[in-house]
């Protein structure tokens, strides 16, 4: 059954602009959208952004499907920004330092519509990608910067058509600062007005998000989280590279993930690096990630690496998963030839523009192992 939800224009209220209209961006907006609230306005390129313009936001789960409407840019300077907006980028991490550079300087007005400053100076920053980079690199052009640990089992495939394989939840993020707010106190007696601002919009996010169907936690500490994601994305190589097919495939692509994971957890050992433990994070997950088939759609349906093959983007997030296990071994000294071959193998592929399962489970095992 296809639904269509009536968009209301926009009132005096915080507005998301979704930088990236993905697999994340895409789910996120469309969620946002048919639950109510101020209409997120979707930052999209191309055909991508003449298909959200001509007929909304289609999603797909397992439970339903919505089209929904919701207002769509195409660069910064139409996004007309307001000191109620917040920024949430939802590109590729490899995507992300020209997002930045795009949006940090862009006017921002007060309610009268005069400029006061510069996104970069007033404007909350999520960063809802994969790796542990997207930080760093906002915090050197945003003052407020949240980092985001997504799950989302999510797909782009299509323009303006974007599909979640789970339900009734649609995802889980946690959330939380990154780095400390300007202005921040050491007396416990009170709250400094900058802590309290943040503390504010975390827990905004939190309830809109929530009502949006997804699940969110909001951390004092949020990289730890990302860096135990950041494991699990080690396999997202594997699955593109061999693809799916069979239960021989399946069992060579478990025990290929499960040795670039204790690879990455030994250099984590090496560069002093604690992560949650499975206890936390089945406590936070569990009954969340229930993958079901999504009616209308057939055919293998990949992570985020395995869609960027898929779509013959010609670029890869891999440099900032695989590459960012053997950047870390690289500054403790120690070895990550799992991790670095599957880096280099998923950016060739990328760059030949090859398609998913374009190397046989048996070949990337010799290569990765040996023998």
């Amino acid at each position: 059954m296809r639904l269509f939800y009536l968009i209301l224009p926009r009132v005096n209220a915080m507005r998301y602009v979704i930088v990236g209209a993905g697999a994340i961006g895409g789910t996120l907006a469309s969620r946002l959208a048919q639950h109510g609230g101020t209409p997120p306005l979707v930052i999209a390129r191309g055909d991508n952004a003449e298909a959200i313009r001509a007929h909304g936001l289609l999603l797909r789960s397992p439970d339903d499907e919505v089209r929904v409407d919701a207002p769509v840019a195409t660069r910064p300077a139409e996004a007309e920004l307001t000191t109620g907006d917040v920024l949430v980028f939802a590109t590729k991490t490899h995507q992300l330092q020209s997002a930045l550079t795009d949006w940090v300087d862009q006017p921002v007005r007060d309610a009268a519509g005069s400029v006061v400053g510069t996104a970069g100076e007033l404007l909350p920053v999520l960063t809802a990608l994969n790796g542990v980079e997207a930080e760093r690199l906002a915090l050197r052009y945003f003052r407020r910067v949240f980092g985001v640990c997504v799950w989302l089992p999510a797909v782009h495939l299509a323009p303006g058509e974007f599909t979640v394989r789970i339900a009734p939840v649609s995802g889980m993020f946690i959330v939380g600062r990154y780095g400390e707010a300007n202005g921040e106190t050491d007396d416990l007696d009170r709250l400094d007005p900058a802590a309290a601002r943040d503390a504010e919009l975390l827990e905004t996010v939190r309830a809109e998000w929530e009502r949006a169907t997804f699940r969110v936690h909001v951390v004092d500490e949020v990289m730890p989280w990302k860096f135990r994601k950041l494991i699990s994305n080690l396999g997202n190589a594997i699955q593109a590279l061999m693809g799916s097919s069979g239960e021989a495939s399946a069992d060579i692509e478990r025990e290929l993930h499960t040795r670039a994971r204790d690879e990455g957890l030994a250099v984590y050992a090496a560069a002093g690096i604690g992560i949650p433990s499975d206890d936390e994070e089945e406590l936070w997950r569990g009954g969340v990630f229930n993958v079901r088939p999504v009616p209308g759609i057939d055919g293998p349906l990949g992570g985020s690496t395995w869609q960027s093959l898929a779509r013959g983007s010609g670029s890869i997030e891999t440099d900032y998963l695989n590459g960012e296990i053997v950047r870390l071994a690289r500054v403790a000294g120690v070895p990550a030839p799992i991790n670095e071959a599957l880096q280099r193998l998923a950016r060739q592929a990328a760059a030949q523009r090859r398609a998913p399962a374009s190397v046989t489970p048996s070949e990337l095992k010799r290569i990765l192992l040996g023998g």
